[in-house]
């Protein structure tokens, strides 16, 4: 179901009315009240923010959703890092070519999450399209653009 922040501030504003009036009765100053009810506002404003961003997520049984972005987690995280490249792509360490393997170090951390996704793993253009929710046209275009990188990298540099 989804949150409706109009009634729920409504439904706020009215259970505050009847509180000003209970404390009020009960002998307490207005500056206190006010104090309360800002932290009350705060408090409901934060939870607010929370269900404007709230995303359900597919629980283990939702084999139809759960299966393209499981896999591309599982993939994508990786706990052993090569103490060389400074980087969580532990397979550059493994690259026998040293010029290929700086060249790799030089791109950035979604390039090598992609060509770690596309090479190393074997996903196809379709199956990374599925999991970054762009077209395959712009996957296989980055692709390029990373492999062209690579080829035309100056490997003069490297020793």
């Amino acid at each position: 179901m989804n949150y409706n922040s109009g009634n729920a501030r409504r439904n706020f504003y009215a259970k505050w009315d009847k509180l000003r009036e209970e404390y009020r009765a009960a002998g307490m100053k207005e500056d206190a009240i006010q104090k309360m009810y800002e932290y009350d506002l705060a408090v409901f404003n934060d939870d607010r923010a929370h269900h404007r961003y709230d995303v359900e997520i597919p629980s283990a049984d939702d084999s139809e959703n759960r299966n393209d972005y499981a896999d591309f987690v599982r993939a994508t995280t990786v706990t052993d890092t090569y103490h060389e490249t400074k980087t969580r792509f532990a397979w550059v360490g493994e690259v026998q070519n040293e010029r290929l393997q700086v060249g790799l170090e030089k791109l950035s951390d979604d390039d090598l999450k992609l060509l770690t996704l596309y090479v190393y793993e074997g996903y196809s253009t379709v199956e990374l399209s599925k999991a970054y929710g762009i077209a395959h046209q712009n996957i296989s275009k980055r692709i390029i653009k990373i492999t062209n990188f690579l080829k035309n990298f100056d490997f003069q540099g490297a020793d």
